[in-house]
């Protein structure tokens, strides 16, 4: 699995290397930085709440706060995100996972690793789910209740939902997508990104 996320990331570097950094950065609502003494051009973004910076030509991917590199999966959905990006704005309609293109086809995966462990984690910790949430920048929906949208990525609102459950009904858990969400990103991409965002929450609530 290591070799075939390298195999892509390769692919979506050289992709990143023939577009221009600053329109990239314009479509995508990220921060572009340009230092002429050293012809360094970079861009900044959040993803999943936290900030990194990406380097243009190589495509090479820090935590902005360190020298830390993003890790695999990451640094492919940020790329094909840069890359994809149309400057489309997000419409404000949810769709679930299924409904995006193709998601049928991904749509058990998706639930096994995104959608199972996310209700798994928080069976009766609603609370803890709110502290957890919000601390990636998440805020309550006026829509749904038990529903918190946050932005994965400058264009990609996402919706995160807990509905509760009890001693016999599992809790489950739901991340629906703004409409234009395959404008900026493949439906396989946003299926590593739904399962990240799971494991971001999961390890935070560990450490709660």
């Amino acid at each position: 699995m290591t070799n075939n996320y390298q195999a892509v990331l390769e692919k979506a570097r050289q992709a990143f290397s023939e577009q221009d950094p600053e329109e990239m950065a314009h479509k995508n609502a990220a921060a572009f930085y340009h230092y002429p003494p050293l012809s360094l051009r970079q861009i900044v973004l959040p993803y999943l709440g936290q900030f990194y910076r990406v380097l243009w030509p190589t495509g090479d991917i820090y935590r902005f706060d360190g020298q830390e590199s993003a890790s695999l999966p990451a640094s492919i959905v940020i790329l094909h995100y840069l890359c994809r990006g149309t400057g489309e704005l997000p419409t404000g309609k949810w769709l679930s996972f299924k409904e995006l293109w193709g998601g049928q086809s991904f749509n058990a995966a998706f639930e096994k690793r995104a959608l199972k462990p996310l209700g798994k984690t928080f069976h009766q910790k609603e609370a803890l789910f709110f502290e957890t949430i919000t601390l990636l920048g998440a805020e309550k929906s006026s829509e749904f209740k038990n529903g918190y949208f946050l932005f994965a990525l400058p264009r990609i609102p996402v919706l995160c939902l807990l509905n509760p459950g009890d001693e016999e009904v599992p809790t489950r858990g739901n991340i629906l997508f703004d409409s234009i969400a395959n404008s900026y990103l493949e439906t396989e991409d946003l299926a590593v990104l739904g399962e990240m965002l799971t494991l971001r929450l999961t390890r935070m609530a560990e450490k709660a």
